[in-house]
């Protein structure tokens, strides 16, 4: 009876795990507004099964993560109503999108990355643009 319940409290902890795992290592979209911008932006990020909408204030970085397993035909889409910037659509998938913002909600570059461990580490050129 004593290794039953272990092996029930195995099982439990290995779910509690899984659940985590699920919720900390699902795909990031990263936005980074410009520094040398005067005004607070404001966004919309619609992921297919999510619509989010938020504020970016200059020299801010906001991480969204996405749908842990997209369906192939998934869609994002970033845009700017009131600022009147171009915005982003992407049709596949990704591990991590660092979206650069300037001046005027103007998309300057954008980073898409596949690698599992990508969504956790900042690109290698992030550094420079901060500045």
């Amino acid at each position: 009876m004593r290794y039953l319940n272990l092996a029930c409290r195995a099982i439990w902890v290995c779910f509690l795990l899984w659940i985590l795992f699920m919720w900390f290592c699902r795909p990031i979209v990263a936005l980074h507004y410009s520094a040398k911008a005067t005004e607070p932006i404001g966004f919309f990020l619609d992921d297919d099964s999510h619509i989010s909408k938020r504020t970016l204030s200059p020299g801010e970085s906001a991480f969204i993560p996405t749908t842990m397993n997209p369906p192939p035909d998934m869609w994002l889409i970033l845009s700017f109503p009131v600022a009147r910037g171009k915005g982003l659509e992407v049709k596949e998938p990704f591990s991590r999108i660092d979206v650069y913002i300037g001046p005027g909600a103007r998309i300057e570059r954008t980073e898409t990355r596949h690698g599992f461990f990508a969504r956790f580490t900042d690109p290698s050129r992030h550094d420079e643009w901060k500045q």
